[in-house]
C-alpha cells in the first residue's frame, strides 16, 4: 500500500501525525531545511523520534532540502555526520554537490530527490537515478496521466507524489520571487510567499490576488496512486499546528484502509486549514476548473451558511453543519483597497434548531446576506503529545573476553579490562545469556548492545561471574564508549582550476521567453538554451536538434536535471549550465563535470556574486530571472476567461509598487517578469 507521509514541524507533531495513522514523517533539523519558519528538529528530537520510529515501525526523512554555497558545505557535513550516527529512512536534498557527498561519504543515508528540484519528466527521474537518488518527489504540477507514464517508464526507482496542502504559483525550485523582492531566498528556506500577496492589473485597473493558488485536496484519487503503484504520498504543511496534522492524516487514512473518508473527516480538514482547494493538476486540461483561489488568499475553512435574518445582534442561518460555543467563524468585508478581508470572531450560539442556527455576531453593520464560515472547532483541540521518549541507542557488536585473570569487553575500538579471579560456578549459568541480559542494559549511553560475542579464554568451563562486578564492567564499558563522537568525514576538495570560460551576459541569450531554441550567434559560437520546463521533452529536443543542424561551435544551456541526458546523448555539442540549473557549490560544479565532459562552463547561482576555488570558473551575472514560471494560465485562471478564443501568446501588464512586471501566456505557460 502507498505510504502515508506526514509533514511535521516540531517532535510533538511528528508524533500526533503517527498517532493518528501516519506511515511516515518528514521534518527539517536547525540548519538547510526549506521551512526555516517551523520549529524543526534538534539532535535531541532526532534520536527521540528514531528510537520510536524503529520501535513502532515507522518511516522517518529528514529534509537538506535548500541549496548551499560553499562557506556553509562544512556545516552541513558535520551535520550530516550527527544524522550517520542516528540513520534515517531518507535524506530529501534539494542540492547536487550535496547529494554527491552523501553518495561518496554517507552510503547509509538513502538519497531522495526533492521536489525542489523540479522533476516533472521521466528523464529527470532517471537522471537523478543515475546519480545515486533511491526515491524522488516528483513535481506537483504533474497530471495523473503524465504521474503515471513517468510511474511506467520509471519502474525501478520510488515515486513520491504530492497529495494535499498549499500549492506554489510557480514551479518549486524555480520561484525567484521572494529572493528578488525581499532578498528571502525560497532557495534558501526563505520563502515571503510574493504569490500570496496583490497586484493591481494595469489595463483593467483591478486589484487581485492573481497568483495565490487554491490548496490541493487529492480525496479518493489517492486510491488511483495506489493502484497504479506510487510508493510515497505526501502531504504539506510542516508549518501546520497538530490539529491539521491529525485531520488530514485521519481523512487520508480511512480513504487508504476503509476506500473512503466520512463527512465528519472532510469536515474536520477543512475546518483546520484550507484555502479554497481542488485536487490541483490532477485533472490538468485544457477549459479545465481554475486554480486560484480566488479573492482571498488565506484559510477559508467550512462554509456554514449565507445570513438570512437579523434580529439587533442576533443572525439566523439555516444550516446543517455543527457550530459550538467558541469555535472561530468569519465573515469578509471588502478593505479600502478593494480587496476582501476576513472579520474573525467566536461563535456565540443563542439558539438552535435541526437546520438553523442563531448566532450573537457584535457588529454595528448590517450583515443579511454574508457568508459565514468555519475555520476552527473549540471541541478539536489535539492533547499535546509527551515528548517524554527514550533516546536512540546505537547498537554496537560488543566482544567479552574471559580469561584465568581477567574480563575484557570491547567495541569500536574501545577496550575495558578488570582484574578477575574465575573460579568454577557452583550452579552452573548460560555465561552467554547472561552477558547479553547484562549488556542490552544501557542506561543512559548512546550505545546499546547489538551483537555479542563472547569469548571463553580460561581454563574454566562454567566459570563463575559476579553480577555485581558485571554491572560495573558494564557501567565502565559504556562510559568509555561514550568518548566515541561521530567521526568529523574528511571531505576531498574537488581539483581547483582558474580557468572557464566566460559565458555571455545572460540576457543575450533570451527570445521572446527568458530561454530559446532559436539559435543566437554570439563571438565565434552557436548558442541555445532547453527551457527549465519540458512537458513534451521528446518534441522539445528534436526541435533544438532540428535548430542546430549544419551549425558550428554549438553551445547548449541546460535548465533542468533532465537534460543531463539529453547531454550524454550528443557529445557531439558543448554544453553549460544555465540560469535554472543551479551551480552554488564547487561540489556541484564538479559533479557537473564529471556528468557532462564537454560542459565548457555555467552561471553562478544568481542569488551569489563570490565564489572561491572551483574546478572550473563560472560567470557571475546581474542576470535577473522571472518571478514565476508557472504551469498556470494567467488569462484563464487569474482572468477566467476561457480556453475558446485563446491566441496561447498573450502579454498584461501588472504592478506592485514600486514595480511593474509583464506576466507573458505562451502556450498556457505563464511567465512573468520585472520591468527595469
Amino acid at each position: 500500500m502507498i505510504e502515508l507521509a506526514l509533514p511535521a514541524g516540531s517532535l510533538e507533531t511528528a508524533l500526533t501525525a503517527f498517532s493518528h495513522g501516519a506511515d511516515a514523517v518528514y521534518f527539517g533539523l536547525k540548519d538547510f531545511s526549506a521551512r526555516k519558519g517551523a520549529v524543526n528538529f534538534s539532535l535531541e528530537d532526532l534520536s527521540k523520534i528514531r528510537r520510536y520510529s524503529l520501535e513502532n515501525g515507522k518511516k522517518t526523512y529528514i529534509t537538506i532540502n535548500t541549496l548551499i554555497d560553499d562557506a556553509s558545505v562544512s556545516r552541513v557535513t558535520d551535520l550530516l555526520d550527527e544524522i550517520a550516527f542516528y540513520g534515517t529512512d531518507g535524506i530529501i536534498i534539494q542540492d547536487l554537490g550535496i547529494a554527491d557527498i552523501i553518495r561518496k561519504h554517507y552510503p547509509t543515508l538513502p538519497l531522495h530527490g526533492s521536489t525542489q528540484l523540479a522533476v516533472h519528466t521521466s528523464d529527470g527521474v532517471k537522471a537523478l537515478q543515475d546519480l545515486g537518488f533511491e526515491r524522488v518527489v516528483l513535481s506537483r504540477e504533474l497530471n495523473l496521466k503524465e504521474i503515471e507514464k513517468i510511474r511506467r517508464e520509471c519502474p525501478d526507482v520510488e515515486l513520491k507524489v504530492f497529495i494535499h496542502g498549499a500549492l506554489c504559483y510557480g514551479f518549486s525550485g524555480l520561484c525567484s520571487a521572494s529572493a528578488i523582492k525581499c532578498s528571502r531566498s525560497a532557495n534558501g528556506g526563505e520563502c515571503a510567499q510574493i504569490c500570496r500577496s496583490w497586484f493591481t492589473d494595469e489595463r483593467t485597473g483591478e486589484k487581485g490576488y492573481f497568483f495565490s493558488m487554491e490548496d490541493m485536496m487529492a480525496g479518493e484519487k489517492l486510491k488511483v496512486l495506489n493502484e497504479m503503484g506510487i510508493d510515497s504520498a505526501k502531504v504539506e504543511g510542516r508549518l501546520k499546528a497538530p490539529e491539521y496534522v491529525a485531520a488530514v492524516t485521519e481523512y487520508y487514512r480511512s480513504i487508504l484502509d476503509k476506500g473512503r473518508a466520512t463527512l465528519e473527516e472532510e469536515d474536520a480538514v477543512r475546518t483546520t486549514f484550507l484555502r479554497k482547494s481542488s485536487d490541483g493538476y490532477f485533472s490538468y486540461k485544457a477549459d479545465r476548473p481554475y486554480l486560484l483561489s480566488g479573492g482571498y488568499p488565506g484559510h477559508m475553512g467550512l462554509y456554514v451558511g449565507t445570513i438570512e435574518e437579523e434580529y439587533g445582534r442576533d443572525r439566523i442561518i439555516r444550516t446543517e453543519v455543527p457550530v459550538e460555543d467558541h469555535d472561530g467563524l468569519q465573515y469578509f468585508i471588502e478593505n479600502p483597497s478593494g480587496l476582501p478581508e476576513a472579520v474573525k470572531f467566536p461563535a456565540t450560539v443563542k439558539a438552535r434548531t435541526k437546520n438553523t442556527l442563531r448566532l450573537r455576531i457584535v457588529s454595528p453593520e448590517r450583515l443579511k446576506g454574508k457568508e459565514i464560515w468555519k475555520i476552527s472547532d473549540s471541541t478539536r483541540r489535539e492533547k499535546t503529545q509527551s515528548a517524554n521518549i527514550p533516546l536512540y541507542r546505537k547498537p554496537v557488536d560488543i566482544t567479552v573476553t574471559l580469561t584465568d585473570s581477567e574480563i575484557t569487553a570491547e567495541a569500536l575500538g574501545k577496550k575495558v579490562s578488570k582484574e578477575l579471579k574465575t573460579e568454577e560456578s557452583k550452579t552452573p549459568k548460560d555465561i552467554n545469556e547472561l552477558l547479553k541480559k547484562t549488556f542490552s542494559e544501557s542506561g543512559t549511553s548512546k550505545y546499546t548492545l547489538k551483537n555479542l560475542n563472547y569469548r571463553n579464554c580460561s581454563s574454566l568451563k562454567s566459570p563463575f561471574l559476579p553480577p555485581s562486578f558485571l554491572k560495573d564492567l558494564r557501567r565502565s564499558f559504556y562510559q568509555e564508549l561514550d568518548t566515541v563522537k561521530p567521526g568529523r568525514t574528511e571531505i576531498a576538495q574537488p581539483a581547483q582550476s582558474s580557468e572557464g570560460f566566460i559565458l555571455p551576459d545572460r540576457e543575450l541569450l533570451s527570445g521572446d521567453l527568458p530561454w530559446s531554441l532559436e539559435p543566437k550567434r554570439i563571438g565565434e559560437r552557436t548558442y541555445i538554451t532547453l527551457p527549465p520546463v519540458t512537458f513534451n521533452e521528446e518534441q522539445t529536443y528534436r526541435d533544438a536538434l532540428e535548430s542546430v543542424k549544419g551549425r558550428t561551435n554549438v553551445t547548449i544551456g541546460l535548465n533542468n536535471i533532465a537534460q543531463i541526458r539529453f547531454a550524454k546523448a550528443h557529445p557531439e555539442y558543448d554544453y553549460f549550465a544555465d540560469i535554472w540549473f543551479y551551480v552554488p557549490n564547487r561540489f556541484t560544479a564538479a559533479l557537473l563535470k564529471r556528468e557532462i565532459p564537454n560542459l565548457i562552463g555555467g552561471y553562478l547561482w544568481f542569488e551569489r556574486k563570490e565564489y572561491s576555488a572551483w574546478p572550473w570558473k563560472p560567470t557571475v551575472t546581474d542576470y535577473e530571472p522571472p518571478f514565476f514560471i508557472s504551469r498556470t494560465c494567467y488569462r484563464h485562471d487569474a482572468l477566467g476567461l476561457p480556453c475558446k478564443g485563446c491566441s496561447k501568446h498573450e502579454d498584461y501588464t501588472l504592478s506592485q509598487a514600486p514595480d511593474t512586471f509583464t506576466v507573458k501566456v505562451r502556450s498556457c505557460l505563464t511567465v512573468m517578469e520585472r520591468n527595469r
